[in-house]
């Protein structure tokens, strides 16, 4: 009951807002008193902070996980690939938890704000780290600012839950090739060559999307 009503919190208050969203909707949703969610949770701010802290712990495990499986000889391309493609079907897969994160945010208490935005700094202190395995290896520029480098790549990844719909041809494989190509390479022609030679290039994974 505690994952169905944290699952329930986490479609409402993506779907109508943390703010519209009352405990007695919750409670509805999940086919139980009222006064029963607090057998589970001290209070909604609980389940808010809960939910918050899920939709970057889904993310940041899946990410772990995929750089886990690639031996010690991968190098940074093919991890970045890697974590692109991990990232994004996380991000789809538990898309009511990430959804409310990226919307809801602000409209959640400054405590739970203050505490999430830890995990949330360690998240992207992986990628700060990928990204210096980068720099280490020749392929990224020195001159650039990384951090801001690094916003630029997990906001876009993070707002295409708004407007990618995937379907058929249109894969998470396909969209992790082009934002890797255009990040990487750039949108020149000469990219395209630069592609092709990629060891992640050829690379099938499986991926989930609900």
């Amino acid at each position: 009951m505690r994952q169905r009503i944290l699952d329930e919190s986490a479609r409402l208050f993506s779907q109508d807002g943390i703010a519209s969203t009352s405990m007695r909707q919750i409670a509805k949703e999940c086919g139980i008193q009222a006064g029963s969610l607090y057998y589970h949770f001290k209070s909604k701010d609980e389940i808010i902070a809960e939910v918050l802290e899920l939709g970057i712990s889904f993310v940041a495990d899946a990410v772990k996980a995929e750089l886990e499986k690639l031996d010690g000889s991968a190098g940074f391309r093919e991890l970045f690939h890697a974590a692109v493609l991990a990232h994004l079907n996380a991000f789809f897969l538990h898309r009511n938890y990430t959804a409310t994160h990226i919307r809801e945010f602000k409209q959640a208490p400054a405590s739970t704000r203050i505490k999430n935005i830890k995990t949330r700094d360690a998240y992207e202190q992986l990628w700060a780290d990928l990204f210096a395995k980068g720099v280490s290896e020749g392929v990224l520029a020195t001159d650039i600012d990384l951090r801001f480098a690094r916003l630029l790549l997990l906001s876009s990844m993070n707002w295409a839950l708004e407007w990618f719909k995937p379907k058929g041809q249109r894969s998470f494989d396909e969209l992790t090739v082009t934002i890797v190509r255009i990040f990487l390479d750039g949108c020149t022609a000469r990219a395209a060559s630069t592609q092709e030679d990629s060891p992640a290039a050829g690379s099938k994974q499986v991926v989930h999307s609900n």
